[in-house]
């Protein structure tokens, strides 16, 4: 399974991570991208690319949001209330590696159960506001 969908709703940072001290600020995501592979040797795995705002949140003066568990609450939390994700699918949800961080992605590993439950993905709208988290 791979799409690419513009969204927009705001998550918000906690300044725990290891690469970045920033706290409560609120960052708009305005895309997501999937990209799933099956092998022969591994469960279906995918990488979900979580796009921001580069105004909101600038990697050079704010550092990555890799690993500020605060940001991935958030994130988390619309993903299940907003778009009906299910506990399990958004358990299924880690950080991939740092150097796989982008300038203006947040780069997330995501299992079969998170991929189970993909369908509301698509019902992603552009200009769908979110609770704010």
């Amino acid at each position: 399974m791979n799409f690419d969908r513009k969204v927009s709703f705001v998550t918000r940072t906690d300044g725990n991570g290891y690469w970045s001290t920033v706290a409560r600020k609120s960052i708009r995501i305005n895309r997501v991208e999937l990209a799933s592979l099956t092998t022969e040797e591994y469960a279906t795995y995918g990488e979900l690319r979580v796009y921001f705002n580069t105004q909101d949140w600038n990697v050079e003066s704010d550092g990555l949001i890799y690993s500020d568990m605060g940001w991935k609450h958030s994130f988390l939390t619309c993903m299940e209330q907003t778009f009906g994700f299910s506990l399990a699918a958004i358990l299924d949800v880690s950080y991939t590696e740092q150097g796989m961080q982008g300038t203006d992605y947040v780069s997330l590993d995501v299992g079969q159960t998170f991929l189970n439950e993909c369908a509301p993905l698509y019902r992603f709208a552009v200009h769908k506001e979110a609770v704010n988290l």
